[in-house]
């Protein structure tokens, strides 16, 4: 039995919504309530919010980078849809729920699933019954992210992953100083999306195994389209090309 966690972050100008998946074998929550007490605030009444300013607010600002450590010990996921496909989002998110357990080999459940309040179905218990997941999960919906922690993580996770794509598809371009620790010069200019890359890349569900004998290239890339990633029928062309070059295959050898 595992716990995931499903949020969205929603990017109109781009013409996208991402869904984020975190997983953990065991429930994150009291793991993400020490990190708000860590910072001096109240687990089960504040709480971690991607859309905070973080130059003007220190604390969140800290609680991102004590969440992030947590990063290291779950597996995510991801699921795009148009803006315009809002309410299917809960609908295209199960369908990619059912996509990771197969894929994963993670159909011996039951897995405790919870969605962030304001994600919407259609037809959600049919959906469920048709996809097979009633016996692999135990699904809540419309939950609290002050009340369930893990859900904090996936906000963390879906607001990295949609400024990724962001890039990607053009819409923003911003550098960032390679700081301390990061086996670069820490006065060096870097992509953003770099930065996020390198801090997720490990993280991705995939059952791939790296090749030591072939291509130094080719070897250490791994496919995670097809274990970590749905993209609804309805993303236009260019929307899902994006989504495949960015986290359709990821690239686990050295890049120092």
């Amino acid at each position: 039995m595992g716990y995931f966690y499903i949020d969205e972050s929603i990017h109109e100008r781009a013409g996208f919504i991402l869904g984020s998946y975190v997983y953990s074998q065991r429930d994150l929550t009291p793991y993400v309530f020490q990190k708000l007490t860590t910072v001096g605030l109240t687990a089960g009444k504040d709480e971690f919010k991607s859309s905070a300013k973080m130059s003007a607010d220190p604390t969140q600002r800290s609680l991102r980078e004590n969440l992030k450590d947590l990063l290291g010990n779950v597996k995510l996921g991801l699921v795009v849809v148009p803006t315009s496909e809002r309410s299917s989002l809960g609908s295209e998110a199960l369908k990619g729920l059912s996509k990771i357990l197969h894929a994963n080999a993670l159909t011996a459940g039951p897995h405790q699933v919870y969605f962030d309040e304001g994600i919407t179905f259609q037809d959600r218990l049919g959906l469920v019954d048709q996809l097979g997941l009633t016996n692999m999960c135990e699904i809540h919906v419309d939950r609290d992210s002050r009340l369930v922690g893990g859900l904090q993580m996936a906000d963390l996770a879906a607001h990295t992953m949609s400024t990724m794509l962001l890039e990607t598809l053009g819409i923003i371009s911003k550098t960032v100083k390679a700081g301390p620790n990061s086996g670069y010069d820490p006065d060096l200019d870097i992509d953003l999306g770099f930065q996020m890359w390198a801090t997720l890349r490990y993280h991705f569900f995939t059952m791939d195994k790296i090749d030591l004998d072939a291509d130094p290239i080719e070897g250490f890339t791994l496919d995670t389209g097809s274990y970590a990633v749905h993209v609804a029928e309805s993303c236009p062309e260019e929307l899902r090309k994006a989504v495949q070059e960015r986290f359709g295959r990821c690239y686990m050898g050295c890049i120092h």
